[in-house]
């Protein structure tokens, strides 16, 4: 028999510069990216964008709203099977947004997983076979990411409790041969996954899942094998752009942001047979495969990952880069006017909140 192949996408953002060559000319735009996944079983993705069908959006900002063209045609011409819509921008156009987006991927055939009409749809499982292959998704968003809306008696996305995504590993592991978990979790650019994060990981493994697949970070993360599954932390941003609070530019993407990587495994039923990683650079429309930056960067992530993580260098990392390096950002002069004292107030609470490990605010 031969295995099933599935690549695994990181965070899919179509606003901004991506908009308009993705509702115009898809092909042209992700070309280069949808020839490398042509010979895959399975593609997935974290859909990390909604589109604005009321004219309402959330007042939290930065949004991620794209004309429904772009989210068409970008999932279309990568050839787009399972997207996960269990993150903390799915409904940054409230739920009339979301059941659109929902509606385009029916159309599309596509399947999703990660949100819904209430918490037992959000946490339902998608299941597809190719090869006589029984492939289960299950999606989850950390509360942490400060989702808008929470799956519940109504629409929401599917936040992470760990003891109930453990249970549903184990159920769904007997029926299907693989169990694939994505997770929208971890500190924003940081390169580290926390030790906590790490267990968590493992144990879903230890569970029966064969792929752990992390987004939210906005920076790659280490790759490690356990017990035989595969656990790619964070896999970046797959598009991302410059983004505007209040109409002044806020947030300036850089080379590290604009990097990720395709996460491909072929399965057997009774096991991962490889795994391969595809570094490469989305900017200005267009896709660098194998581009030199972004794979230094994802060598650089899976050499730190395998040195260990304990809980004073990870604090270390995330000080640095989440708090440090994140506020000198801001001095950029085409980003500074966007500062309040309010993101003072903030730094000094976050410098706080790193050196106890703790996660942003």
């Amino acid at each position: 028999m031969s295995a099933v192949r599935v690549a695994a996408l990181g965070d899919l953002m179509l606003c901004g510069e991506w908009e308009g060559p993705a509702g115009t000319n898809a092909m042209r735009c992700f070309g280069p990216l949808a020839e490398n996944l042509a010979a895959d079983d399975v593609v997935f993705a974290n859909l990390e964008t909604t589109t604005d069908s009321s004219g309402s959006q959330i007042s939290k900002q930065p949004r991620v709203v794209a004309d429904a063209g772009a989210i068409r045609g970008a999932l279309t011409t990568l050839d787009v099977d399972v997207v996960s819509l269990a993150n903390n921008h799915a409904f940054d156009a409230h739920a009339e947004g979301f059941e659109t987006v929902l509606g385009l991927l029916r159309t599309l055939g596509i399947r999703s997983c990660g949100a819904g009409s209430d918490l037992g749809e959000a946490s339902r499982s998608c299941v597809v076979e190719r090869k006589g292959v029984r492939l289960g998704w299950l999606a989850y968003v950390a509360a942490e990411t400060k989702p808008s809306h929470v799956a519940g008696s109504a629409p929401g996305v599917n936040v992470l409790d760990e003891e109930r995504a453990v249970r549903e590993v184990r159920e769904l592991k007997r029926n299907v041969n693989h169990v694939l978990v994505s997770l929208h979790w971890g500190v924003e650019y940081c390169n580290l996954p926390s030790p906590a994060q790490r267990r968590f990981a493992r144990r879903l493994v230890d569970e029966g899942s064969s792929l752990v697949i992390g987004h939210h970070a906005h920076t790659v993360q280490g790759v490690e094998v356990h017990k035989g599954g595969v656990i790619a932390y964070n896999l970046g941003n797959a598009t991302t752009t410059d983004f505007p609070i209040d109409g002044r530019l806020a947030i300036k993407q850089s080379r590290r942001t604009r990097s990720s990587f395709i996460l491909r495994a072929a399965l057997l039923p009774d096991r991962v047979l490889a795994v391969e990683l595809v570094p490469f650079l989305a900017a200005d429309g267009s896709f660098n495969l194998h581009d030199p930056y972004a794979e230094r960067l994802v060598r650089r992530a899976c050499r730190q990952l395998a040195a260990g993580v304990s809980e004073w260098r990870w604090r270390r990392r995330r000080l640095f880069e989440d708090v440090i390096l994140r506020a000198a950002r801001k001095l950029d002069p085409r980003v500074i006017r966007s500062i309040t004292p309010q993101h003072v107030v903030r730094l000094f609470r976050n410098v706080a909140r790193g050196a106890t490990g703790r996660g942003p605010e």
